[in-house]
């Protein structure tokens, strides 16, 4: 799905309700009927996205109103984000290796995302701002894939 924030509050309402998205889809999934190991693999993640979406909500009701009202449509006008919508992957069809591949794949886009405006924010409060939700970002993706890691091994 392309997004076109104008602003970080946008941006992250965005990646929340992505996450959201994500954790209903996994939860759904875990539900109809995946073999047991991928069943036990689609609930964790569907906690753990529920979590990340959680603190996102937290985070922006937090985070000051200069680096939330920080524009961004210089660059998403010329550049639109896009996020794959979390349905079209069907989760109950696929090994926890692929769960975990596509997951990772999410989670290093979003790392990406975060990355690159970054590097481009003029204001020390969006590059602050930015620096935080990477870590976030990077954080969860490594207990990620710790817990990947150890689902392939039961």
């Amino acid at each position: 799905m392309a997004m076109l924030p104008k602003t970080m509050d946008e941006l992250l309402s965005t990646i929340e309700q992505f996450h959201k998205g994500l954790a209903d889809h996994l939860t759904d999934c875990a539900d109809d009927g995946s073999p047991e190991r991928e069943q036990l693999l689609l609930s964790y993640l569907a906690q753990q996205e529920q979590k990340l979406a959680a603190t996102l909500g937290v985070f922006r009701q937090k985070e000051s109103l200069n680096s939330l009202n920080t524009w961004f449509y210089a660059y998403t006008d010329r550049h639109p984000i896009t996020l794959r919508d979390p349905r079209e992957t069907d989760f109950k069809n696929l090994d926890c290796e692929q769960i975990c591949t596509e997951i990772t794949n999410a989670h290093q886009q979003l790392i990406d995302l975060y990355t690159h405006l970054h590097e481009r924010a003029e204001s020390d409060s969006s590059r602050n701002t930015l620096s935080e939700l990477l870590n976030i970002e990077q954080s969860n993706a490594k207990l990620l894939a710790r817990e990947a890691v150890r689902a392939q091994e039961m």
